[in-house]
């Protein structure tokens, strides 16, 4: 009985750190990655006013992913009521179309990049920081920035059309 109480303990003390650790993130946002991966997230609410949030940009040959990796993200709420972003990343701040793609294809991309930037350890410690909380992947297609190119898995209005790729990897349609 004793073991149990010990062990129940310890659960809710990992539990109450793991929240804890998951809030300091969510209220700071430390971002640990170089300038060279790291961009800031212009969304915009319901209101109109600009929020900014410093997250991890991945580069997949000329396509942007970002993800959300917990449940208490605001930008992710916001990108989702509002898709039209801006993104400063290496010193430019161009204009995007957010669109989450919830695929496991996807997800399992965006985690073999972690784990290939980070370090496999690395990736399951913040993994189970963060409770396993579900990773969001989005693409960031581009929007008026470049004259001429349309995001890839845009439609003639611009609008974004259904991924139906089975891989995550798009390029820009001229």
């Amino acid at each position: 009985m004793r073991f149990l109480r010990s062990l129940a303990l310890a659960v809710v003390g990992f539990v109450v750190l793991a929240l804890l650790i998951d809030a300091f993130v969510g209220v700071f946002q430390p971002v640990v990655a170089t300038e060279e991966t790291e961009g800031v997230l212009r969304t915009f609410d319901e209101k109109g006013d600009v929020h900014e949030s410093r997250l991890v940009v991945f580069d997949d040959d000329g396509t942007l992913w970002i993800h959300s990796g917990h449940y208490f993200r605001g930008w992710y709420h916001r990108l989702v009521d509002n898709p039209e972003v801006e993104l400063l990343y290496r010193g430019e701040l161009r204009s995007y179309r957010a669109v989450p793609v919830d695929t496991p294809e996807t997800e399992a991309f965006i985690q073999n990049r972690i784990k290939r930037n980070s370090g496999e350890l690395r990736f399951h410690l913040i993994r189970t920081i963060l409770l396993f909380a579900d990773m969001k992947p989005v693409r960031l297609d581009p929007r008026g920035s470049v004259p001429g190119v349309r995001g890839a898995g845009s439609t003639d209005s611009g609008q974004p059309a259904r991924d139906q790729s089975s891989s995550p990897r798009t390029s820009a349609i001229p």
